[in-house]
């Protein structure tokens, strides 16, 4: 596909899918899959920070921020280690069976801690905890770029976007169902190894589920044939993926993009209590009044980013997007200064908080897109992999350095700083894509 078709609305007539796409039966199972599958996942998480707490409360062998921290850790540090490999293995192998088999082989893991024992001893309780989480969420890494990169194989190119939005609100879902919601709820009305146990339920429907999605056109093309040549292919092909997404413009700018949205939103999540408490002078407790309309407005971006893509292009809502998330970040640094009452700041901190998840929503599902419509089907899984190792790198810098600036410099200095720059990248993006025709 050449990169003009990336750069211009997308016609009404090339979506030859019509109607909701919850009705075309491949999309609806790949869809089921990721539902069932990440909800899972989060599920596993929270209830990994249970068992980790409930060692810990017994014991006291272990600080419980320090052993609740390590098991963060586990199971979130594949996700740079691996990265990398999983796009060369999506690319070999039939993306159809690794989901299959990335689905029954975290059903397995979770399984293992079902058998972890309260009287064994505290240490290698955390250990044998630490190390089913760090093994699941390295299985993990291998599911993302076989999703990603079997949705253009389940959907016309004209409803590219749409599908994406999907994926990304299911995604936000399936983390507040999993992790924040239906995971603690569940975990205090029958127990955290009841929920872990319903998990491995679900991981295996999502296998299950996943048998009935097509065949990867790629599949068998490469074929290692010794352990050393195996090995160097590998690495080739790694390094291919990484010369593919830095070398073509389209597919540099989503992931860039894409890292940057995941960057923002970390910041913003690391600063939120205290904006909370600092500026709007409330309980850090009702963060609610952020959190909430924050989410509706990722739901209103993923309603309206089809209509707007195919109106202005991709690019285009991407580069406008972005341009105004800064703008809204730089407004609601500006809060304090702009309104003489609590209530006046407070009402305006909710309308901008509803924008910026709104301008998320036409950044992400635009530039996830872009990758899949440039990335040649062969490299489609290594290209995804670049993108969630770049992403992963790139979310531990607000993890460790947001809350740092904000003490050394205040919140609304970091928002109004990080501000600036996404609007004036996104604003330098809309010029030169005018000056270029």
């Amino acid at each position: 596909m050449s990169s003009r078709q990336t750069l211009d609305p997308i016609p009404e007539e090339t979506a030859q899918l019509r109607g909701p796409l919850l009705r075309h039966r491949p999309f609806l199972i790949l869809w089921l899959v990721q539902t069932l599958s990440q909800t899972s996942q989060n599920a596993v998480n929270f209830g990994l920070l249970v068992l980790v707490q409930g060692v810990v409360e017994r014991t006291g062998t272990v600080p419980a921020n320090t052993a609740v921290g390590l098991a963060v850790l586990s199971f979130s540090l594949p996700a740079v280690l691996v990265s990398p490999l999983s796009g060369v293995v999506a690319d070999r192998f039939d993306r159809r069976r690794l989901l299959i088999v990335t689905n029954l082989l975290r059903g397995v893991a979770v399984i293992g801690l079902l058998f972890v024992e309260s009287r064994w001893n505290p240490l290698v309780s955390l250990a044998t905890i630490y190390a089913l989480a760090f093994a699941s969420g390295t299985v993990g890494q291998f599911f993302g770029p076989a999703l990603w990169s079997m949705v253009p194989t389940v959907v016309p190119n004209g409803r590219l976007v749409q599908a994406n939005a999907l994926f990304n609100l299911t995604f936000t879902a399936s983390q507040l169902a999993g992790f924040a919601v239906v995971g603690p709820l569940l975990v205090k009305l029958v127990g955290v190894r009841a929920v872990l146990g319903a998990t491995v339920a679900l991981f295996a429907l999502g296998g299950v589920l996943s048998v009935a999605l097509p065949r990867s056109a790629q599949a068998g093309t490469r074929r290692p044939t010794g352990l050393r040549s195996a090995a160097r292919g590998v690495v080739r092909e790694m390094v291919e993926g990484l010369r593919l997404a830095g070398g073509r413009r389209t597919l540099r700018k989503a992931i860039v993009y894409l890292a940057v949205a995941t960057a923002t939103y970390l910041v913003i999540a690391a600063l939120g209590p205290g904006y909370v408490t600092q500026v709007l002078e409330l309980a850090k407790e009702d963060i609610a009044y952020l959190v909430l309309p924050a989410g509706l407005g990722v739901v209103v971006g993923t309603l309206v980013v089809d209509p707007v893509t195919r109106r202005l292009g991709i690019e285009r809502t991407a580069d406008a997007a972005l341009a105004v998330g800064g703008l809204l970040l730089v407004a609601l640094a500006s809060l304090p200064d702009l309104f003489a009452t609590p209530r006046g700041e407070l009402l305006a901190a909710i309308v901008l908080a509803a924008a910026l998840g709104m301008a998320d929503g036409l950044v992400r599902a635009p530039a996830q897109a872009l990758l899949q419509q440039e990335a040649p089907e062969e490299a489609r899984g290594r290209v995804f992999a670049v993108f969630f190792t770049v992403s992963n790198s790139v979310a531990f810098l607000p993890v460790f350095g947001a809350g740092a600036l904000a003490d050394a410099f205040g919140v609304t200095t970091v928002l109004l700083g990080l501000g600036c720059v996404l609007a004036g990248a996104g604003i330098w993006q809309v010029i030169a894509r005018r000056r270029s025709g």
